[in-house]
């Protein structure tokens, strides 16, 4: 049976919770995925709330995301909260400018 002392018990609390993080790499993975953005630059945002985490990224795909992209994590605790509140733009107007085939 292994024993714990309450010093390592607390630094064993302190790096779980440490490590209970979004990090970057996990936003950067969310946007190759699920997007067309191609991430020049991401960067984190202040949180609207302590359990929150906000971050926008500047896209190589200015086409779709001319403003970049946001994303929110809802959980601090779980990247899977993660989710892109940045729409791609459409250009439909150019559509009429291409030849009709009917």
């Amino acid at each position: 049976m292994i024993r714990f002392g309450p010093v390592s018990v607390a630094s064993l609390l302190l790096a779980t919770s440490a490590a209970a993080e979004i990090h970057d790499y996990m936003i950067l993975r969310l946007l190759y995925l699920n997007t067309s953005c191609g991430v020049e630059h991401l960067e984190r945002l202040e949180p609207d709330t302590p359990e929150t985490r906000r971050f926008h990224a500047e896209c190589r795909d200015v086409a779709a995301y001319p403003n970049g992209i946001d994303v929110v994590c809802a959980d601090v605790l779980d990247d899977r909260s993660c989710k892109v509140e940045t729409t791609p733009k459409n250009f439909d107007n150019l559509e009429l400018l291409s030849p009709r085939t009917e």
